[in-house]
């Protein structure tokens, strides 16, 4: 556990590891008296050879903010307990490090017990033994029974305190039998018990001024355990170069030699090189601080190759507030954008998805995520090279996205059980891609997405004549649109580190009969707050209409194998108090009318089946939902067009927007006749677009918002799709 001198492990490493080099290396077994009961260190050999690698983190349930609320009767939370060790679980942790408290025990000695065993039950059936820590010398000085305070918002361990507490310290002689009842009493019962790994029986001691004043609670604490002779190996982690003394003590005396370090990689493996000297197995018990530059991916690989427990602190963010820095309070308490410890949020998604993935790596841990090949989408189409570009974010989020259409080919979310799913339609090669029987599958749209009566329109008194590709209107931008061309493509993340893909077209002028050369950029961006931002720009040297959009078809049930659900069940909500009714053909008739009274009204959430199949005339010529609504708009501000949710599974989907309107079909044509990824296959009204967009028909409407761009402006459209789960 860490406190203010924390900071000092870092600036001054490498002269401490100057002077611990000397220490280490003349504290020696050949050199230095060891107690007698110490294991040996065939023993020590032994015992680690008998154990997977070790890897874990410091835990406390994100429901108390420090020992005491952990451990006390009335907010022991079982509940939190399992389940967050069943996410430890999933990650392939075996081992926690947890902190016990004298407070607790003396006001509830059996109770504590009987709790200390619910925990150990709790553990074991998630496969994690436990290494118990006694002693604590960092932060608060003052521990009291009872009722803790409230995290002080964004200050870091606000409400963790020290055992003892400082002001019992003063008086050794009354305290010391205390606490040597305490330990020998909780050791006692445990001692034997198979899911008690180690314990570790004082946490840096020195810590938060006592310096050598806890030589001698370190010495007895010691001397108490051997007493006991539990069959767990005891240990204490050094932690501070500037105390040697305590360093030395700590090191001759553990049968196990545990330490903390959160400087960098190569500052952690001079430590390690040190260590090594005295022969005996090692465990790192603290370790990962973002902005020390001591994180998974430097720190834990290189543990693991060393075959060095690793032992992180934190795991899920709550009451410690231990995602803000030690010496950094952020008094609004807003998430920082790099966390300093834990992995997780109370919703179980991460802080780095790339870290969750690394550590089931190195812990022999899978995810349920199946990528599509890179290979599958290589290929040259018009002499232009096609490629599959993958995105992620911290909190799980992946998207693959091919240049061929700017298609999105996957996108994986969360459900409330924390499995992964895939919520978009779409096909496994570049080959399904071209020959697929739906061709707008995860696509770009444009130049202009929807319908164009009749394929023609009049600009400044000359009549354009457009590619026909729906009857005889002309539909998203003709047979060779926008998703039918390979874009320029530049994968890269931005600065915020976020990823993102900037994809670049020239459409030029005559393209499927539009007038005028118009140059397109769209770039795809995983926002950390798991949102896929879409933004559109487009400027052009001849006045033409441009309507541009995205057409993936969504299921938030999630595509896996074998044949997709009905969206029937989602249940939605549109910010949209109108709609445009169109003709047989789909064209708007030019009405802007109401919802109200109508199976067109989602202003409350409704569920998409529940009115679907009414006698209602748009219904009829749409065979269900393929309409535009017209949003609540004030002016052009970002606005929340839609959420939509699926109850079964907590999926929920928010689409934001700066466009007047947006389109919501619901699978109606879908036949059954392509079979995507996974072997799925998509069948009548199982997917759903939200295409967020200008109104259908407006080139041939002069009532509707305009849609012509003229030389000198600039085309700008952004859509957001952002994934929660409810």
């Amino acid at each position: 556990m860490s406190a203010m001198q924390q900071k000092s492990k870092s600036i001054n490493v490498l002269l401490g590891l100057i002077v611990s080099a000397i220490l280490f290396t003349g504290c020696t077994q050949s050199t230095q008296k060891q107690l007698p009961e110490v294991w040996s260190k065939e023993k020590a050999a032994a015992w680690y050879a008998e154990q997977p690698w070790l890897a874990g983190c410091n835990f406390q349930p994100s429901s108390a903010i420090n020992q005491v609320e952990m451990w006390s009767g009335e907010t022991f939370d079982a509940a939190t307990i399992d389940k967050e060790l069943g996410w430890a679980e999933e990650l392939g942790f075996n081992l926690m490090r947890v902190y016990l408290s004298s407070e607790v025990w003396k006001t509830d000695a059996e109770g504590f017990k009987k709790r200390i065993d619910e925990y150990l039950a709790i553990s074991s059936k998630h496969g994690i033994k436990t290494m118990f820590v006694f002693f604590d010398d960092c932060w608060n000085e003052e521990t009291v029974a009872g009722k803790q305070p409230e995290p002080k918002p964004g200050v870091h361990n606000s409400g963790w305190v020290q055992d003892p507490a400082v002001s019992l310290r003063k008086d050794t002689v009354a305290l010391f039998p205390v606490l040597e009842k305490y330990v020998k009493d909780i050791m006692t019962a445990f001692k034997d018990d198979e899911r008690v790994l180690l314990w570790d029986l004082y946490n840096e001691p020195g810590n938060s001024k006592h310096g050598m004043n806890s030589m001698p609670l370190l010495k007895n604490v010691f001397k108490w355990a051997r007493e006991v002779n539990p069959s767990q190996p005891v240990s204490a982690g050094v932690w501070f170069f500037k105390y040697p003394e305590l360093n030395q003590f700590q090191i001759e005396n553990s049968d196990v030699l545990t330490y903390h370090n959160y400087g960098n990689m190569v500052e952690h493996r001079a430590w390690i090189n040190i260590l090594k000297t005295h022969d005996r197995p090692m465990i790192c018990t603290e370790y990962m601080a973002r902005r020390n530059n001591s994180r998974f991916d430097n720190i834990m690989p290189m543990l693991k190759a060393n075959h060095v427990g690793a032992i992180n602190w934190g795991f899920v963010a709550g009451k410690t507030n231990t995602i803000f820095a030690w010496d950094e309070p952020k008094p609004d308490q807003k998430e920082p954008e790099l966390w300093f410890h834990d992995i997780y949020r109370q919703d179980k998604t991460p802080f780095d998805v790339n870290e969750v993935e690394l550590i089931k790596k190195l812990t022999g841990k899978t995810s349920n995520v199946k990528l599509m090949n890179d290979a599958d989408f290589k290929g040259n189409i018009d002499g232009k090279d096609v490629a599959l570009y993958t995105l992620k974010n911290r909190r799980g989020m992946i998207a693959q996205i091919t240049n061929f259409g700017g298609r999105i080919v996957n996108l994986w979310v969360s459900d409330n059980d924390h499995n992964m799913l895939d919520v978009v339609t779409g096909f496994s090669s570049l080959d399904a891609y071209k020959n697929g029987n739906e061709a707008y599958f995860g696509a770009l749209i444009g130049r202009y997405g929807n319908r164009i009566a009749k394929g023609k329109f009049t600009l400044d008194g000359v009549e354009y004549k457009l590619a026909t590709n729906n009857g005889e209107n002309h539909l998203h931008g003709g047979p060779k649109g926008f998703h039918n061309v390979v874009w320029d493509a530049r994968a890269f993340k931005n600065t915020k580190g976020e990823d993102a893909l900037e994809l670049k077209y020239l459409s030029k002028d005559g393209e499927e009969g539009y007038p005028g050369n118009l140059s397109v950029t769209v770039l795809y961006t995983l926002t950390n707050d798991n949102e896929l931002m879409i933004e559109y720009t487009a400027t052009t040297d001849k006045a033409t209409p441009v309507n541009i959009t995205h057409h993936s078809f969504f299921n938030l049930h999630g595509f896996s194998s074998g044949t997709a659900k009905e969206i029937n069940s989602h249940v939605m909500q549109i910010n949209a108090p109108f709609y445009n009714p169109t003709d047989g053909g789909l064209i708007p008739t030019g009405e802007i009318a109401t919802v109200e009274g109508t199976p067109m009204d989602f202003r409350t959430p409704t569920a998409v089946g529940e009115r679907v199949n009414q006698p209602f005339g748009a219904l009829i010529n749409g065979l269900g939902y393929d309409h535009n609504w017209v949003l609540h708009k004030h002016g052009d501000k970002f606005t929340e067009a839609a959420v939509i949710y699926e109850p079964s599974n907590g999926v929920q989907m928010r689409v934001l927007t700066d466009q007047p309107a947006m389109q919501f079909y619901g699978g109606n044509f879908f036949k059954g006749k392509d079979t995507g990824k996974y072997g799925e296959v998509y069948n009548y009204r199982t997917s759903f677009a939200m295409e967020t967009q200008h109104f259908p028909d407006s080139p041939n409407q002069p009532a509707f918002p305009n849609t012509i761009l003229k030389p000198g402006e600039t085309y700008e459209h952004i859509c957001v799709y952002k994934f929660e789960i409810r």
